[in-house]
């Protein structure tokens, strides 16, 4: 583009206002040349317009005034006078550019396209797709097209009074002085800033600036490519940046690099996950992080997604720099470029790994104990039925055992919950220790342990290895300085031979254990259809038992009590009876020990008692005082922490004496816990009821603890009568019985007596007291009365 083209008059003057640069246009408009004019006062040639109200002119400061231009011919041609300092010329900060643009008839300056002579030039100017402009050094336009017109809001004829400094923001107008005189002084300068419209209309522009000449005048040739499209996708890139810098998830952006995804750009939250920072990893393959020999499946996954560029989202284990495995759910998309090809990949990571943990605690906690860490029910009935598959594909051996602790209510009741948990966990432990890993070791509840024993070459093996257990299980636990004895029973089955389903399986094991518990506890059971027949008669008998004391069908006799001396009949023994309406009479040998069992026999207990209270209140009212009736005593009632107090409110119902009522011991429910027996015994002693040992000499009693226990009465065992007069050896026990109970200063009863001869060989040894069916056979309430009634009788 020529310069010298432009009919711009402009020229430059120093502060005495003498001209110091004279431009082609200037010649055009006035015909003088520069060499003819550079150095003339500009009042020679620029007469300030009468109307104007201005005087000569001088150049102090910028002004703006219409005026007269004297030509070289001689003639005046009206003209509009811009003077402004060149404030954007470092060098040369006291000269003044003036612009004099000749006036038409509206006296106004013309809009640029008037200025432009040339038309192809003005095309040109004009279908640029951006804003063009011509400044000089004082900052006011020279020229410029439309779209900056537009951009300002400002109508063309106004364009030359202003300077362009004042097109911006008051913030920016530093930055856009320096960038201006940057490109006087440089050659050109580039910078963005917004062009602010009078109307509030804000544009960001790209503006490229270039120095040039008119004539000898500088000036700045420039152009503004309007980016708010840029700006606004800039905008939304950093929107978007932000929200990954800042994301919580971990975001790895990867380069396609040939047949290889490099990690191009990885967010702060993804360093802090993997312990990786962006400049270690920057290029790397992302495999470099997976956990070896993990997930292979999953990775499989994205290996398919990369080769048919798709989305995918997998969960797998990563390594972070310090070794540790997490686990991290990842969605990986692919990005194209405008032709459509994958260059990038995207992978969003979440941490996973607590959720997970979680996810498998509870899966764990739903298929095993929370105590003892065994698998449970749920998990138990999976375990023996993949077992028995694998039995039966491989014609082997598999060994069901179910163990049940002997007196595990005894540990809780007696040590404590806290103890009672800690003795259930060593119980687990010594079963882990006692099987393989290949076995399954379960806990159903309570104290109730299953063992699924696979691969057993026969049932012998399954028998010694089910003895080691039941050694190991009841070896004595210590806990707090205490020793605590578990005892255990337990029961096995074996497939195929006694069950082809679970349930089965499960019910002969179960049935087994039942059994060995009710046959002396802490052995081994194996199942058997004889064993089957009799669990099924005792569970039978236990229901049958349950209905019969709630539907009355029990009732209470009493057996005499005969004093050895005087023959008097002192008192009785409550003994319970069973009237089945279907079965008859049920001896009390075959229901007690089912009572005592499944719990009925405190239920069974406190009928009994209810009943010889209420027997001895009816005695008492005729006339019978010093009658006692003895009821025998479980050891459920016994440790049965409310036991006493429920006594003494059953005395004081019937209003009678505690000494009245005895109540008997068996000798093995005291040795259970001799320490706990001392401390009950006490308390019913307190309450001034009569004690009793029962069944003496048959278990393991300590002479020491004998001493201790607070009873008043012992009674001789019908077992040790049964010789009496075949030999003196075989009266040894019970002689030595009369003797130790007289000597600890105790009322000896002998029970079961049936015979002359144990009656004389009870008498020539001073014992006190006997009852059995030499004398009485057992009374019922109504004959009991009539007896003693009739006694009184004869004794008058």
């Amino acid at each position: 583009m020529n310069p010298f083209s432009f009919p711009i008059a402009v020229f430059v003057v120093d502060q005495d206002g003498n001209i110091q640069s004279w431009n082609k246009a200037c010649e055009k408009m006035s015909g003088f040349s520069a060499d003819e004019i550079r150095g003339q006062p500009l009042g020679q040639i620029v007469t300030p317009d009468r109307n104007s109200g201005t005087g000569p002119l001088k150049f102090d400061h910028d002004c703006d005034l219409d005026a007269w231009l004297t030509c070289k011919d001689g003639t005046s041609l009206p003209v509009h006078v811009t003077a402004a300092r060149h404030v954007l010329d470092p060098q040369h900060p006291q000269s003044y550019s003036v612009i004099v643009i000749p006036k038409g008839r509206s006296a106004t300056p013309p809009p640029s396209q008037q200025l432009i002579q040339d038309a192809p030039l003005l095309d040109i100017i004009e279908g640029l797709p951006c804003v063009f402009y011509v400044i000089d050094q004082s900052g006011h336009l020279l020229l410029w097209n439309k779209r900056l017109e537009d951009a300002l809001e400002i109508p063309g004829e106004d364009m030359p009074l202003l300077n362009v400094i004042n097109f911006f923001d008051d913030k920016d107008r530093p930055y856009i002085e320096r960038k201006i005189s940057e490109a006087f002084l440089t050659g050109g300068s580039s910078h963005e800033a917004s062009l602010v419209g009078v109307k509030g209309k804000r544009t960001p522009f790209l503006f490229n600036c270039a120095l040039m000449s008119l004539g000898s005048i500088p000036c700045i040739f420039g152009t503004g490519l309007d980016i708010t499209a840029q700006k606004e996708t800039e905008l939304r890139l950093l929107v978007r940046e932000r929200a990954m810098y800042a994301s919580v998830n971990a975001i790895v952006i990867t380069c396609c690099d040939g047949d290889d995804d490099v990690i191009e750009y990885v967010n702060p939250a993804f360093e802090q996950l993997t312990g990786y920072s962006l400049a270690e990893i920057k290029g790397r393959d992302p495999r470099f992080m997976a956990a070896p020999g993990c997930d292979e499946d999953e990775r499989q996954k994205i290996r398919e997604a990369l080769k048919r560029c798709q989305s995918v989202r997998v969960v797998l284990r990563n390594l972070r720099k310090n070794g540790d495995i997490f686990w991290n759910d990842l969605r990986l998309d692919p990005v194209r470029n405008a032709d459509g090809k994958v260059t990038h990949y995207i992978g969003v990571i979440e941490d996973v790994t607590t959720k997970r943990q979680y996810e498998r605690r509870l899966q764990h906690l739903a298929n095993h104990d929370p105590l003892t860490g065994l698998a449970n029910r749920t998990l138990l009935q999976e375990k023996v039925q993949l077992s028995m598959t694998f039995a039966q594909r491989n014609e082997a051996l598999l060994a069901l055992a179910f163990l049940d602790l002997d007196n595990f209510k005894f540990i809780n009741d007696n040590f404590g919950h806290e103890i009672g948990d800690t003795v259930l966990k060593e119980v687990a432990n010594r079963l882990r220790h006692n099987v393989r890993e290949d076995d399954t070791v379960a806990r159903l509840g309570g104290d109730e342990f299953v063992l699924v024993i696979t691969s057993q070459p026969s049932a012998r093996h399954v028998g010694e290895l089910m003895e080691r257990v039941r050694a190991s299980v009841s070896a004595p636990v210590r806990v707090d300085g205490k020793e605590v004895l578990p005892g255990v029973s337990i029961g096995v089955s074996l497939f195929p031979r006694d069950g082809d389903t679970v349930d089965r399986l499960m019910r002969a094991a179960d049935a087994a254990m039942y059994h060995a518990k009710t046959t002396g506890r802490n052995n081994c059971t194996f199942y058997s259809e004889e064993l089957n027949k009799s669990v099924h008669e005792h569970l039978s008998l236990r229901a049958r038992l349950a209905h019969a004391i709630e539907a009355g069908q029990m009732s209470v006799s009493y057996q005499p009590k005969v004093d050895l001396r005087t023959g008097a009949v002192v008192g009785a023994e409550a003994l319970v009876r069973w009237n089945d309406p279907e079965n008859g009479v049920v001896l009390p040998d075959k229901f007690i020990p089912v009572a005592e069992e499944s719990g009925l026999i405190v239920q069974l207990g406190q009928f009994v008692l209810a009943r010889a209270c209420e027997t001895l209140r009816e005695l008492q009212e005729k006339a019978l005082q010093h009658f006692t009736i003895s009821v025998n005593l479980s050891v459920r009632q016994l440790r049965d922490k409310e036991f006493v107090e429920r006594l003494a409110a059953l005395l004081r119902t019937h209003r009678l004496a505690p000494g009245s009522l005895e109540l008997e011991v068996t000798e093995s429910q005291l040795m259970d816990d001799p320490e706990e027996a001392v401390q009950k015994l006490s308390q019913l002693k307190e309450l001034g009821v009569r004690l009793s040992i029962d069944d003496f000499g048959t278990g393991y009693s300590s002479l020491s603890y004998l001493q201790k226990f607070p009873v008043d009465y012992i009674k001789i065992d019908r077992t040790f009568l049964r010789e009496v007069g075949w030999g003196e050896r075989d009266t040894v026990i019970a002689k030595a019985i009369i003797s130790l109970g007289h000597n600890l200063n105790l009322t000896v009863i002998a029970e079961g007596v049936e015979t002359t001869e144990q009656l004389s060989f009870l008498r020539d040894h001073e014992c006190d007291q006997m009852q059995g069916f030499y004398f009485s056979p057992a009374l019922s309430r109504e004959k009991l009365v009539e007896a003693m009634l009739a006694r009184i009788e004869l004794a008058r």
